[in-house]
C-alpha cells in the first residue's frame, strides 16, 4: 500500500509557504536536472497568474529556475523533503507538473510518477503521443507537446478552473497506481507469469 497524506500534514505545507487553503497549487518535486526542461516552468508562472506554483528540488538547473522566477508572486521554492513528508507534499497539490525535454520524453518513465498517481492529483505531462509516459499520464491527466509552454499553460489552467476533472482525473490515477504500481499488485502479477510459465 502507498503512504497516504494526513490533512494536518497538507494544511502545514500550505502554512509553511503562506499559500492560502483556497488556492490552486501545482506542484513539481524532483530533481532538478537538465533533461526535465525546467526553465519551461518560469514561462507557465507568468501565464497562470491565478495558480499557485511550488518547485521543490535541488540539481544543476535549480539557480536558473529561480532566477528566472525572480519577481514572480505566485512561485515558491522548496529544497527536497524528507521522505516521511513526501506524502503530504505530493497531497498538498492540486495538480503535479511533469516536464521533459523533447529528446528525453521518449526514454523512461520517470520514476516520481508512482508518487504523483498515489496522490489521487490529476498531472499535466510533457509527452509525445504514443510513448509509455503519455499512455499512463492519460489515465490521470493531460499531456502536451514537450518544450511548448502555451499548450502547457493551457492545460494547467484547464485544471485550474475545473476541479471536478481534477477530481476525476486523480481518482483515476490513485486506481493505476493501486492496480498496476502497488508493490502487493506487482508481486502477484509476477507469480501469475512465473506460473504461467511453470
Amino acid at each position: 500500500m502507498f503512504a497516504t497524506a494526513t490533512p494536518a500534514g497538507m494544511a502545514a505545507y500550505r502554512r509553511e509557504l503562506s499559500i492560502p487553503e483556497s488556492a490552486v497549487v501545482a506542484l513539481y518535486s524532483g530533481n532538478m536536472g537538465g533533461k526535465q526542461g525546467l526553465e519551461i516552468l518560469s514561462e507557465l508562472a507568468r501565464r497562470c497568474t491565478g495558480v499557485q506554483f511550488v518547485f521543490c528540488g535541488n540539481g544543476a538547473s535549480r539557480a536558473d529556475l529561480v532566477q528566472r522566477g525572480q519577481g514572480l508572486t505566485n512561485v515558491r521554492f522548496m529544497d527536497l523533503q524528507p521522505v516521511e513528508r513526501l506524502p503530504d507534499l505530493l497531497g498538498m497539490a492540486d495538480i503535479h507538473l511533469l516536464p521533459q525535454r523533447a529528446d528525453a520524453a521518449d526514454l523512461v518513465v520517470p520514476s516520481k510518477l508512482t508518487g504523483m498517481l498515489a496522490s489521487a492529483r490529476a498531472v499535466v505531462a510533457t509527452a509525445h503521443v504514443g510513448t509509455e509516459l503519455a499512455t499512463v499520464a492519460l489515465t490521470c491527466g493531460l499531456i502536451v507537446p514537450p518544450e511548448d509552454p502555451a499548450a502547457l499553460a493551457q492545460a494547467v489552467c484547464t485544471l485550474a478552473a475545473d476541479p471536478a476533472l481534477r477530481e476525476r482525473l486523480g481518482a483515476a490515477g490513485y486506481l493505476y497506481a493501486q492496480t498496476h504500481l502497488d508493490r502487493d499488485a506487482v508481486l502477484q502479477r509476477f507469480e501469475r507469469d512465473i506460473l504461467q510459465l511453470l
